[in-house]
């Protein structure tokens, strides 16, 4: 009695698509173009502006040029925002770099935010907010975020 060739072993690889891993091996999946910059922190390639793919492929005329100002972009993998220049904008498709640390996943010493950090985020926070309403409003949580930033920017001064 023969036995089939599926039960001896696999003669064929495993086909499997996914664009998480194509996004790794560096495959081009033809996502959309974008005005995008290399995260300076941690390399990553984020959006700076969309592009209506459909528009420059009609009118390639009329197509959006880069941002001819200096932009402040967060990366959605490390949440650093920095500043970057028109010449640091370029067309590419957004996704993480190869050497990225972060990948979402909390450092260790940012698991358990620290004691001196809380206090010093306090007290930047508070001199930042004398004589102001303590209401929930966007101008209070941006100066919080600013102070806890900024604390974070004094402890790694710090560390060395």
């Amino acid at each position: 009695m023969m036995t089939p060739r599926w039960i001896l072993g696999p003669r064929m690889p495993f086909s499997f698509c996914s664009p998480m891993i194509a996004g790794m091996t560096g495959v081009n999946l033809g996502l959309p173009k974008a005005w995008v910059v290399n995260c300076k922190k941690c390399a990553c390639t984020i959006d700076c502006r969309a592009i209506d793919p459909q528009g420059e492929h009609s009118q390639p005329d009329k197509a959006d040029p880069p941002p001819q100002d200096s932009v402040i972009v967060t990366c959605s993998c490390c949440w650093a925002a920095y500043r970057y220049s028109p010449a640091e904008i370029f067309k590419g498709s957004p996704g993480p770099s190869r050497n990225c640390y972060d990948r979402g996943k909390p450092a260790k010493e940012e698991q358990k935010p620290s004691a001196v950090l809380f206090i010093a985020a306090s007290l930047i926070a508070a001199v930042r907010l004398n004589r102001e309403e303590i209401k929930p409003s966007p101008v209070v949580h941006s100066k919080i975020a600013d102070s806890i930033r900024l604390a974070e920017m004094i402890q790694a001064r710090l560390r060395g």
